[in-house]
């Protein structure tokens, strides 16, 4: 309580940035916010597009993950988190793999699915295309971004 006898809000200090209030956890996607390039309608395109991208990642990867359970590279609890972190349902940090051969199958399902993002994106970016939502450059330049990813890796 502060000498005038009112209770104080606890004080917090924003080291890289500002302090906003707590809000929900958002699906974490690939990417956390569009790329510069893109104008406002082109951004939105790109949002349904990496929602589109998250939705299918599970089951892209779900065949390369099953091989590592099969093999015993991972547990069935790291295959969980692998899902749940591909499906933008966990925290990515907190579902870093513990062995190094897990890190390389956890690799290996990420560019599984940056190697069929382009693929499962296309005829969501021709129609915004079709309907003048997008131009044919950002069309490209959303292309070449989805086949970038959205870090590079040590196992590349």
């Amino acid at each position: 309580m502060s000498s005038a006898g009112t209770a104080s809000a606890p004080t917090r200090i924003a080291v890289f940035g500002s302090v906003a209030e707590r809000q929900p956890p958002r699906r974490r996607t690939p990417f956390a916010t569009p790329p510069r390039f893109l104008s406002p309608s082109a951004a939105a395109v790109f949002e349904r597009t990496l929602e589109l991208i998250t939705t299918k990642a599970p089951a892209i990867a779900a065949p390369i993950l099953d091989r590592g359970v099969a093999v015993g590279t991972i547990t069935r609890a790291e295959r969980r988190e692998l899902l749940d972190e591909l499906s933008g349902q966990a925290d990515p940090v907190a579902s870093m793999p513990r062995t190094e051969q897990a890190a390389r199958l956890r690799h290996e399902a990420f560019a599984a699915v940056r190697r069929a993002a382009p693929k499962l994106a296309q005829p969501l970016l021709a129609e915004a295309v079709k309907t003048e939502r997008l131009t044919p450059a950002q069309e490209r330049r959303i292309i070449e971004r989805l086949r970038q990813g959205p870090a590079a890796s040590p196992y590349r």
